[in-house]
């Protein structure tokens, strides 16, 4: 007759054992959410004693906009919507510190003697973790919108060019079909005319190599990084009337191919963003080839920048070179003021 309560007692006991030793907190709450018993790793971390604890509700303990999100799901427990819950929140310390952790709720008992069983795992370290993770997530995103809003604006560029040399060709084949439907009264007049339609032609067509050279370099592929450089450097101080002084050295002709596309794009990348916004009409290009790397210095004598500020501005001229080093385990260091100039360098590891 006496056996069940003696064993109830020893569950009763065994319960209140497992609930004062738990690591995680817990507390028994009334379903008005009011705590009523609170073991002694939650009143740890949150700062309160029991009485304190057991003295507050809990849409007390976070806040306001984690505390009705809280609420909502609790009132859905109790009308017995849903049987349990399981979300992150904040939680206020006595001291006035947060904390996030990860709260699980349930339902214990039946009928009107129905208690709440609250959870919480502390999450604070975790958290932070999981903030810069976040944060790390955002700016890949930012990131990435922005490459795909420069490649839009390149194709954008290119198909502008192009559409200035369909032009410059429609009327150049007006100016044909003119003169083959009504001759030049003169073979001077005649001579005069199919020269400036033979210059028309050859200055489109180096248009359009210039308009290639940027997209594919043949001299890259076929001579190698120092030749396909020092070429760069020639045609555009020709182009933009800048002075490019360009010194190589040690660079081996059978580089891997990312390698030097890598180069090659950080060098039009620099000497282009130098002279447009930079301002700068003097360049020095140093191209050296070491046993363990290749480093590309670019230095401008123009207006300067402020590094940090290039990097999370509009502009995406650093952060493009950036990206590319990185696909090639490189790595890029800027040197620059305002009114100074800027040098970049980059730095790129040769893998045996």
């Amino acid at each position: 007759m006496n056996e069940e309560p003696k064993s109830a007692s020893r569950d009763d006991q065994l319960f209140l054992s497992v609930f004062q030793a738990s690591p995680i907190g817990i507390a028994l709450e009334d379903l008005e959410g009011r705590p009523l018993f609170v073991n002694p790793a939650l009143c740890s971390m949150l700062g309160f004693s029991e009485e304190e604890m057991r003295n507050k509700h809990c849409v007390e303990f976070s806040p306001p906009e984690d505390a009705e999100k809280d609420w909502a799901l609790f009132e859905q427990l109790r009308a017995g919507s849903i049987d349990r819950y399981q979300p992150a929140k904040r939680f206020f310390r006595r001291d006035g510190s947060l904390i996030w952790g990860r709260l699980s709720i349930s339902l214990m008992g039946s009928g009107p003697s129905r208690l709440v069983v609250a959870m919480v795992e502390d999450l604070s370290e975790n958290k932070t973790g999981q903030d810069e993770l976040l944060h790390s997530e955002a700016k890949d995103e930012k990131l990435a919108g922005r490459l795909i809003q420069a490649q839009e604006e390149e194709r954008t560029k290119i198909a502008r060019e192009l559409h200035r040399y369909i032009d410059s060709l429609t009327v150049l084949a007006i100016d044909l079909d003119r003169f083959g439907q009504q001759a030049p009264e003169s073979l001077a007049e005649a001579s005069q005319q199919i020269g400036e339609a033979r210059q028309q032609v050859k200055d489109i067509a180096s248009d359009i190599q210039v308009l290639w050279r940027l997209l594919h370099s043949s001299t890259l592929k076929y001579l190698g990084l120092a030749a396909a450089a020092a070429s760069f450097c020639k045609e555009l101080s020709i182009r933009e009337k800048v002075n490019i002084d360009f010194h190589c050295e040690d660079i081996p002709k059978e580089l891997p191919k990312e390698i030097s596309v890598c180069l090659y794009r950080v060098l039009q990348e620099a000497l282009e963003n130098g002279i447009k916004h930079g301002r700068a009409r003097n360049f020095e290009v140093s191209l050296r080839g070491e046993s363990s790397e290749i480093q590309l210095t670019v230095r401008d004598w123009g207006v300067g920048f402020d590094p940090d500020e290039d990097m999370n501005g509009p502009r995406l001229g650093l952060t493009s070179m950036q990206e590319r080093l990185k696909l090639v385990d490189g790595k890029l260091y800027i040197e620059s003021q305002a009114k100074q100039g800027a040098t970049i360098h980059a730095r790129v590891p040769l893998k045996t």
